[in-house]
């Protein structure tokens, strides 16, 4: 961990959080994450010993604990109140990106797991019938893993990639990065619904409301604006 030799609580900040996947694992305990094969699944290119690294960094700079599991011998991994009080900054950091920072979406950028676990994560449940909807999105550039059922009931969401026998009240039919680009608000939605880049089937009342029980990533309307609004983009032309 490098040293800046400054008192500036900027300086501070950045010699613990500045070293190379640190957000990305903040990022991830703010959602939720707390194992570390669940960190392995959703930063599949952190090698699993830089992983360890950087939580024992956490740990010891009072961010993140770690405790074993009641009712396992494995451990998680929990933020301190230190650790949450960075949720806002993380919130900024990515709307300050999303409105500035030039950024090439590329298809080795899209991890599927993370994908669906964000788009089961973001969905407006309570823009969905009561009871239980059975959502199947259809990926037609995958050979595997190309089906993953989101299922609600009464206001809770999961999100598998098994075939249960439900039956299936919307049908998804896009590809991933198609379906990755409208998440993060690098695509409209309504063009891509429009020219059949998304393609969906099922009972017209559900069809209708997608865009509004469908959620995005909470930097998506900051990236929208700074993509249609050059005198918005001011680092992009640099």
């Amino acid at each position: 961990m490098y040293d800046y030799g400054e008192y500036c609580p900027i300086s501070k900040a950045a010699q613990v959080l500045g070293e190379r996947w640190t957000f990305q694992i903040l990022r991830e305990m703010h959602v939720g994450v707390t194992r570390f094969n669940e960190f392995r699944r959703y930063l599949p290119k952190l090698s699993p010993s830089l992983l360890n690294q950087r939580l024992h960094m956490l740990e010891e700079h009072g961010l993140v604990m770690k405790r074993r599991r009641p009712e396992s011998q494995s451990f998680e991994y929990q933020l301190t109140e230190a650790g949450q009080a960075l949720g806002p900054i993380l919130m900024s950091l990515g709307n300050w990106a999303a409105g500035w920072i030039a950024m090439q979406f590329c298809d080795t950028d899209v991890n599927l797991d993370a994908l669906m676990r964000d788009v089961q994560m973001s969905l407006v449940v309570d823009r969905l019938p009561v009871g239980r909807t059975v959502l199947l999105f259809q990926f037609t550039d995958l050979a595997a893993r190309n089906k993953w059922y989101l299922v609600t009931n009464h206001g809770r969401a999961e999100i598998c990639d098994e075939d249960r026998g439900l039956d299936v009240d919307v049908y998804v039919t896009c590809d991933c990065k198609c379906l990755a680009a409208v998440w993060h608000g690098e695509a409209p939605l309504a063009p891509a619904l429009a020219d059949g880049r998304i393609r969906l089937s099922g009972p017209p009342a559900l069809l209708r409301s997608f865009s509004a029980w469908f959620g995005r990533s909470p930097f998506a309307q900051t990236r929208e604006i700074s993509l249609s609004s050059p005198t918005g983009r001011g680092l992009h032309a640099r």
